[in-house]
């Protein structure tokens, strides 16, 4: 099958030829329908971040077609079902796993290679699940919009976390594809105000036609806190950091309102710092947001399903498999490119 390869920091992926994957016991293999590409990847293949593994196919927000189901099968599936893999991975057998709690496993079954034991991901024409980590895509629902489930996923444990209250004004760091997912459940879930502070004009313009109020153009040496509190009146009761980069979270913290909450919603890559004192005087609620559940993708491929949510906008572009590799690189430094989809 064809595949694009990871070699190192700094070298474009590359398009190649390697073994069809195969499935083992309680597997199945899927033709890969989309696969979105996520800032992790981008993140994990700096020479700062540098955790995929050498050699690998990366790619986790996927969605396919069964066309081989292995031993040991788990559940009712069959070939030619349509189905979206939730990444984190499970082994289907432990007691975790059998009382539906698959985020708890003890021996996950994570595809994607951002890690040197992860197995190969999605940028690639086929794929090895695992049967117990599908959802069934439903009926009218498009595999590349089904896809969007994990970054929408991301940026739901990322709400849930904050304890977002009715009414809260909500300040969202970033409006890349995890910033903008923030900013559709931020409104669906009762925010009443929700700022995206972001660079990229493009970005900006997604993130009202997503829910967003407000939207700030954080290039240049714009005081983002203060532009808010003219938009709405105050500080920010939540405060999302969405970007990932070092600096943010203290950034986020001047932003807050005193015991307000902020959440780290971006994976930085680089150790990071903040200001002890000004934190004490904050006194912010801090909290991270690792990973989602299986009743969070659920739950959201419900919404997309009935139209509660539309998050079609989020994919500006859809490409094939040879054009990823200048299109992996042409978003580190993003113009017109949220959700870039790969649909080989």
């Amino acid at each position: 099958m064809k595949a694009a390869i990871y070699d190192a920091p700094g070298q474009p992926l590359r398009i190649a030829d390697i073994p069809d994957p195969r499935p083992g016991p309680g597997q199945a293999v899927i033709r890969v329908s989309a696969c979105g590409v996520c800032g992790s990847d981008l993140h994990a293949t700096t020479p700062e971040g540098d955790l995929a593994r050498r050699g690998a196919v990366l790619g986790h927000e996927v969605t396919g077609e069964i066309v081989e189901i292995g031993p040991e099968p788990v559940g009712n599936w069959t070939v030619g079902d349509r189905v979206y893999p939730i990444p984190i991975g499970s082994c289907g057998r432990c007691p975790q796993c059998l009382l539906d709690r698959p985020e708890e496993c003890p021996d996950p079954l994570t595809f994607g290679a951002l890690g040197p034991d992860e197995p190969d991901g999605a940028y690639a024409e086929y794929l090895t699940v695992s049967l117990s980590d599908l959802l069934a895509v439903p009926d009218g629902v498009s595999m590349d919009v089904a896809a969007l489930c994990e970054p929408l996923a991301t940026g739901l444990v990322c709400v849930r976390q904050a304890s977002l209250q009715i009414g809260d004004r909500v300040l969202i760091l970033g409006g890349g594809p995890i910033g903008q997912a923030i900013t559709v459940w931020s409104r669906f879930f009762g925010a009443r105000r929700v700022v995206v502070s972001e660079r990229v004009e493009h970005r900006r313009e997604l993130a009202l036609r997503l829910g967003a109020t407000d939207t700030i153009d954080a290039s240049g040496d714009t005081d983002v806190a203060a532009r808010f509190a003219e938009l709405t009146g105050g500080e920010p009761d939540v405060v999302i950091e969405a970007v990932g980069r070092p600096g943010m979270l203290n950034a986020a913290i001047a932003a807050v309102r005193p015991q307000g909450t902020v959440v780290t919603g971006g994976v930085c890559m680089e150790p990071d710092s903040f200001d002890h004192l000004l934190a004490y005087f904050k006194e912010p609620v801090i909290r991270t947001a690792r990973v989602y559940t299986k009743a969070d993708n659920e739950f959201i491929m419900e919404m997309i399903a009935t139209g509660r949510i539309d998050p079609t906008p989020m994919i500006s572009h859809r490409i094939g498999l040879d054009a990823l590799p200048d299109a992996f690189e042409a978003l580190r430094t993003p113009t017109d490119q949220c959700k870039v989809m790969v649909m080989p």
